[in-house]
């Protein structure tokens, strides 16, 4: 069964495109209803509510850093600092509103810095891929993933993947089907129900184009496709560019 402490915390959708000086700050919390319970001989407890502030600044027009803080809430227990995320992004093909963009990133997330459930840090990378054909946004960013450091739970590669299909029905509106998941070792797959996918519609508002500030506001559900997921999960997203 799904590590409670590794429920989907973030429901990241990363952009390919980096900008010089360009910082932007975007929060995105979610709400989990029906998340499996944690093995018996597991004192992890199950992740109810998470919430996380992305600060993300263009070093260049190629390559980015990214600092993610996240709190996570557990039944009976107030909210706590749980996790600290470090990714940069290197962009190899800008899509520049064209129709075909490639990035490549790396992540480290430290959590046995923050938490005390034995649960091992991870290092992840992957490419981060879009395609625009008209209104139509494609967007797929898989992962590898390792565990890390005294803690580590597994010797091998896991895979974790974040997809999103987007239509711009005008300038200021959008809709999404969202997907994300994760096998924790790609070498002992197990059966697919012991993975974790989740799949669910989401609605965007964008700021106008003149706008002095550029925003974007999201807000969907997903759905548990596993009997190690969430039943379901609220996802909300607000980003703003300074």
């Amino acid at each position: 069964m799904l590590p409670a402490a590794v429920a989907f915390a973030e429901f990241e959708i990363p952009e390919v495109d980096a900008e010089k000086g360009a910082f932007e700050a975007e929060y995105r919390g979610a709400k989990h209803w029906g998340l499996p319970p944690s093995d018996d001989d597991d004192d992890r407890e199950a992740l109810r509510q998470s919430h996380e502030i992305e600060l993300q600044y263009g070093l260049t027009d190629w390559w980015m850093l990214r600092l993610t803080p996240n709190v996570e809430r557990v039944p009976g227990k107030a909210a706590e600092f749980s996790s600290l995320g470090v990714e940069t992004q290197f962009v190899l093909v800008p899509r520049n509103d064209g129709v075909f963009g490639l990035a490549v990133m790396a992540g480290y997330g430290p959590y046995s810095l923050f938490v005390e459930d034995n649960t091992p840090d991870e290092f992840e990378f992957g490419p981060v891929m879009e395609v625009a054909p008209g209104p139509w946004l494609l967007t797929l960013n898989p992962r590898l993933a390792t565990d890390v450091g005294k803690d580590a739970e597994h010797d091998g590669l896991g895979f974790e993947y974040a997809a999103q299909l987007r239509y711009q029905f005008t300038e200021r509106l959008g809709a999404a089907v969202l997907g994300f998941g994760e096998i924790e070792e790609l070498a002992h797959t197990g059966p697919f129900e012991a993975q974790t996918h989740v799949l669910g519609p989401s609605l965007y508002v964008f700021s106008a184009p003149d706008a002095e500030r550029e925003w974007l506001l999201g807000a969907g559900m997903l759905f548990g496709l596993t009997e190690a997921s969430a039943k379901s999960a609220v996802r909300i997203t607000l980003a703003v560019e300074f």
